[in-house]
Formats: C-alpha cells, structure tokens, sequence
C-alpha cells in the first residue's frame, strides 16, 4: 500500500472518508503526567489552593501576634504593679527619721534594687545620648523605665539621683566653701534634722553667746528698721553663723551622698570659706575654726569702723581696665581688686568716696555688664585690712602646735594650694595675709580641674559658686551641686532657694 500522503484529498484517490469518530476509553493515565496550566480547572484549583495557604499563615501571625500583645500587657501590668509598690513603699519611708530611714533600707531595700540597676545601664545611656548618629533614637523601654522608677522612688525620699557614665562615677570630687556674701537668713533652718548639725549649732551657741540661727537678738533701732536680716550685716556676726552653716553642710551631704564625701580629694573656699575648708581637711577642729572666724568678723568690724568702706561687684571688663580705673578713682583713698572670681568678675574694695567713682566710671565703659554695691561694705583683701591682720596673726600664730597636716589637698584664696600631708608652718600667715590680698578664685578653681577634680559641691547658703563656676567651666558648672540648707522638704537641689549675686534672672545677672 502506498504511503498516505496528508496533503491529499481523500476524495481525489478513492479513499473511503472517516464518517464516524471512535471513542476510546483510557483506563490507565500515569500519574506524574505535568498538569496542563491551560486548563481551566487546574487554574482554578491551585488559585483555591494558594488563597488556602495564605489564609492560614495570616491566622497563624494572627494568633503569634495577639499571643505577644497579651504577654506584652502582662508584662507592662506587672512593671506597673511594681512601681506603684515601689512608690508607695518609698512614700512610708519618706515620712521617717532619716535614723529609720536608714535601718529600714537595710532589711526591705525599698528602691536600691531597681535604681542600681538603672544606674549600672546609665552608662549606655550617656553613649547612646552623645554618639552623633543616635542623637533622634529614642531611651531604650527598659533603661527608661529603670531611670523612671529609680527617679520617682528616690524624689519620694529626698534624694536625687545622677546618672553618670562610669568615668564620672569615678571623678574625685572637691567640696567648694563660699564668702560671706552668700549669707541669708535662716541659713541653718533645713540642717536641723541631722544630729550632728544641731550639735555644731548647741557649740556655737556657747561659744558665741547667741543662737546662731536666730541671731543675737534686735541691736539697735537702726537694726529694727533694716528688718530681721540686719543682724547679718555685721561682719562680727555674719562670719561664724557662715562657717557653722558651712561645716554643717557638709554633714547634710554626708546623710544623703556619702559616696561624694568617700571620693573627695580637695576643698576651696573662697575669702572666709577658707577657714571651713581647712576644719573639713583635718588641719584644726570646729571650736577652733569658730573662734578664728569669730575673731576675724570682730577684727574687720574694728576695721570698717575706721573709715567708710564699700565692696562693688564689677563685670564685663579686663583686669587691666578695672586696675587702671581703681589707679584713676584711688587718689588719697584707697580702690583695689579684692576678688578675682571668674573671667572679667571683679569685686573692688576700698573706701567709699573712691568705691563711688568707681562704680560710676566703671558704667560708663565699654563692654561693662554689671555694677553692683554688694551688702556687707568692708573692704576685705585691702590694705585697709592691715590692722586686722596683724591681731589676727597673733591668734593663728598661737595654736599653730595644734594644727595638723591637712588629709586632702586645700586650696586656699590667695591662690595657694597646701597638699596634703604636707606641712602648715606658713598658714598662719597666708591667712593673716589674706586680710589684705586680693582672692584669686579663679585660679584656685583653675588648678583643681588641672589636678583632676572633676565634681564639685558647694557647701553653703546660696548658689554663687555654683553660678561663678559657669563663667569659669561650663563642664564643671554641669558638674556642680549646691547644697539645699533651708527647708526639710527639699534635701538637695542644683540651686539655692533665694536669688544669688551672680545667678540668673536676678537683678544683677551678668548677660
């Protein structure tokens, strides 16, 4: 038979045409034939098949996620348990004596647990807070529930908590001693809670005849109409109630920080600070720092009443433009530098007449900031001292037996640094000295953060060191406490609770 030839008609070569179209049933389809995708059944299904799939995954993050969000709240309701507790723990304890206080912390631990903790995590804090590329990233959760609930617990009890990254934890810390113009009235009233103040205030009491928080009493019509805060302007009161404030101040940072006091290494005080530096630095005890201070307030009484003095804060101008106006307002009397507390921060001292011009020459120039008679007018740290000086050399000069080595290096106003250990033979006379030298403050906080001190807490009424630090140091500013010695409530505070010469927003404020 011929080969067929699929181009042919089949009517053209006689072959019968194909009229019925046979069925075949296939019984046996193999199982791994593909599946044809142009089928549209088998679209379909695996369609079906797909949106399955799918929807059982969403209902498994479903479930995943509402299984989180439940140990999420759980886990939120107990943090929020805990620090309520922890809130109402530290109010029961807030209401004890700081005796209580203290033994009740060591059996309960009331807010130690988690403010060890958020202090131990701040150092990460710091980084993250610091490092340029996450400065727009918000607090860890945890390290800022840890700070809040350290924060919270710790205010309830009086006590303020810095969190500092480890190398600050570890900086040696200097104790700062103010002048007596950062008196004020009442300036013992918040130390009273703590035994060993009341004890320095029982001394004084005896050894001043006066109750140095209430003061001696009215003097005098004149006093009566200056008003309650008069007896403080006599140098001869005013600079023992200062120092038994100051030593006493430190007694409250002893109560509430006595890990500052552990790690201190230095002290300064500025003028009549000195002498409450040298009472915490071992050299002599408080009876005999209260009576040197008692003396030197009598000697300089003796000494104002003289010859009318007065004391100008000056700021804004170089040392070479202030001496040159002293030269020019001097003539016969005397106007001379007293105080070098800062960059361009000047006191001037010297006889009224001569105070009075310089106050107004000094307005009058260029680029000056400010000008302002300070309160207690003797010219301290001027020639005019002479007389004090040599009485009060005396005094120092005959116990100096009993005077020790200081334990923590000293530096005092004239700009000396004792180290410690080392020996006092010449303190007698620095001091002596001190009456009729200029004070040089900013040096004296110059070479402390040369030496390493790198925190520092002002012992005394006010905050003026704390502000005069701004203008010296902005990082030691920050780093810089001042003690809170007027009401029980507030135990500590980065400021003090009545206008200072130097702080801002007051009358007097440089810009």
């Amino acid at each position: 038979m011929d080969a067929w030839d699929p181009f042919l008609d089949p009517a053209d070569d006689g072959l019968p045409c194909v009229k019925e179209i046979v069925k075949v049933e296939v019984t046996d389809v193999p199982v791994d034939l593909p599946v044809d995708p142009w089928n549209d059944n088998t679209f379909v299904a695996l369609a079906q098949e797909a949106a399955r799939e799918a929807e059982e995954r969403y209902e498994a993050a479903l479930k995943a996620l509402e299984a989180q969000q439940a140990a999420d709240l759980e886990e939120k309701e107990a943090k929020e348990a805990r620090r309520q507790k922890l809130e109402r723990e530290a109010r029961e304890l807030a209401k004890l004596s700081p005796q209580e206080r203290r033994e009740k912390l060591l059996e309960r631990q009331a807010y130690a647990e988690m403010a060890l903790e958020a202090i131990a995590q701040s150092p990460a804090i710091a980084m993250q807070r610091k490092s340029k590329h996450h400065r727009d990233l918000e607090e860890p959760e945890e390290l800022a529930f840890g700070r809040a609930a350290a924060e919270i617990a710790a205010a309830e009890m009086g006590v303020k908590i810095n969190f500092k990254s480890k190398d600050e934890a570890t900086r040696p810390v200097a104790l700062l001693f103010p002048d007596q113009n950062s008196k004020s009235l009442k300036m013992l009233k918040g130390l009273q809670e703590l035994p060993e103040a009341r004890r320095f205030r029982e001394t004084a009491r005896e050894l001043l005849g006066f109750d140095p928080l209430d003061g001696p009493g009215v003097l005098g019509f004149y006093e009566l109409l200056r008003g309650p805060e008069g007896w403080l302007e006599h140098t001869q009161f005013c600079q023992p109630v200062m120092y038994v404030a100051q030593v006493a101040a430190v007694e409250k940072l002893r109560d509430k920080r006595p890990g500052a006091l552990q790690r201190c290494k230095a002290v300064a005080g500025l003028s009549l600070g000195d002498y409450a530096a040298l009472t915490f630095a071992g050299v002599w005890d408080f009876q005999t720092g209260l009576r040197a201070t008692q003396l030197r307030g009598e000697l300089m009484e003796a000494a104002i009443a003289t010859i009318p003095q007065a004391a100008v804060a000056v700021a804004g101008l170089t040392e070479e433009r202030i001496s040159q106006l002293c030269e020019e307002c001097r003539e016969s009397s005397i106007c001379e530098i007293a105080q070098r507390l800062f960059p361009q921060g000047y006191v001037c001292s010297g006889s009224l007449e001569a105070i009075e011009r310089l106050m107004d020459r000094a307005r009058r120039s260029q680029g000056c900031k400010q000008v302002q008679l300070l309160k207690l007018a003797g010219a301290c740290h001027t020639r005019l001292m002479a007389s004090a000086r040599e009485e009060l050399f005396e005094f120092l000069q005959s116990f100096k037996s009993h005077m020790r080595p200081p334990r923590i290096d000293v530096y005092l106003s004239c700009g000396t640094k004792v180290p410690a250990g080392s020996s006092i033979d010449s303190l007698p006379e620095l001091l002596a000295d001190q009456l009729r030298s200029p004070a040089n403050w900013v040096d004296s906080i110059a070479q402390m953060l040369q030496d390493g001190c790198g925190e520092f807490y002002e012992c005394g009424p006010l905050n003026q060191l704390k502000c005069i630090m701004k203008r010296i140091d902005a990082k030691a500013h920050k780093a810089t406490v001042s003690l809170d010695v007027y009401s029980e409530e507030s135990q500590m505070k980065p400021s003090g609770s009545l206008p200072p010469r130097w702080a801002e927003g007051s009358a007097g404020c440089l810009s």
